[in-house]
């Protein structure tokens, strides 16, 4: 009797361990596999239609995944070695990273940065040319625990909709420097979420033709190849503090030379973003500046956790004060 009942136990373990065993997600996959260990990162997309889970980070357990490329990997492991020694950005030097596909036509992809299993920044990057997709350029990217497009800012937003516990579609659309949201659509309706920030905005539609031409001609040019030469880190501050963007004069900068003269001076300068055609006024901090080798300077402003910007492009979305 006993030997039938340890043989019959036995039996069951055994064909527990035949059952097939639930994969893990693909958030956990990609901590488990780091960039910089192999060139195919695994990219994680917002599916077209979701029903939310209980928390941000299970819907990345429903994804649809693809895969990078060597030659962006490479590109985007070279960018944060070249960024790692900045102020601010230490934590990159041990960094992993998953990628996430931009809105439709734009060639682009989100950077989530990690470090130690946190989230410590973000890139984002986009085909140099869209005929040579082997070939990219970096168009933004900050550090903090809030990047851009971050899961829990969608569920924040989500809540705020309501749409928490119903089905929607999400899509991630990036199509100039703040000029970055969540498309939620859900029963026909649609509803639009900063990317940094989680804030719901007051837009009916959202899509390049919601900004200045000459804004999106802004591109840079900033390759693999090209390193920080130059920078300036100043404290951050409250820009609600004094509200000179609000009815003061703005100051008028013919050069980045001379507004780097001033951050140099450790002037404090808000920047007023008129967003969206003007719908929307975002006045941020200048926390700073990097210049690259191929002359291309980057605004390092304060939102939830530092974004660097193409100053050609802040110039022409927003105005600077005292």
């Amino acid at each position: 009797m006993k030997r039938t009942t340890v043989w019959a136990m036995t039996l069951v373990i055994w064909t527990s361990l035949m059952l097939p065993q639930p994969l893990c997600t693909a958030a956990a996959e990609a901590q488990l596999a780091p960039a910089n260990r192999t060139p195919h990162t695994v990219a994680a997309h917002v599916p077209a239609s979701v029903h939310q889970p209980a928390s941000a980070e299970e819907s990345a357990a429903d994804t649809e995944r693809t895969i990078t490329s060597t030659a962006m990997a490479d590109a985007v492991n070279q960018w944060i070695h070249n960024i790692a020694g900045e102020h601010g950005y230490s934590s990159w030097r041990q960094a992993t990273w998953t990628s996430q596909p931009l809105g439709p036509g734009t060639h682009g992809w989100i950077i989530i940065v990690t470090s130690n299993g946190k989230t410590v920044g973000y890139m984002v990057i986009h085909a140099a040319e869209p005929d040579k997709p082997d070939s990219y350029r970096l168009t933004e990217y900050g550090h903090g625990d809030k990047p851009l497009f971050s899961l829990q800012t969608l569920h924040q937003a989500l809540v705020q909709l309501e749409l928490i516990h119903t089905s929607y579609q999400t899509e991630r659309l990036y199509y100039a420097p703040l000029h970055t949201v969540w498309r939620v659509t859900s029963h026909g309706s649609e509803h639009y979420a900063d990317a940094k920030t989680g804030e719901i905005l007051p837009l009916d539609s959202f899509s390049s033709q919601s900004m200045p031409l000459h804004a999106l001609d802004a591109s840079t040019r900033l390759a693999p190849k090209h390193t920080i030469i130059s920078s300036r880190q100043l404290s951050v501050f409250d820009p609600y503090e004094r509200l000179p963007w609000a009815s003061g004069e703005d100051v008028n900068y013919p050069s980045f030379g001379e507004l780097q003269g001033e951050l140099d001076a450790r002037k404090r300068l808000t920047y007023a973003a008129a967003i969206f055609n003007g719908t929307i006024t975002a006045p941020l901090a200048v926390t700073g500046y990097h210049k690259w080798s191929n002359q291309e300077c980057f605004l390092l402003l304060e939102q939830n956790g530092q974004r660097a910007v193409p100053y050609e492009a802040a110039a022409i979305l927003g105005k600077f004060y005292h």
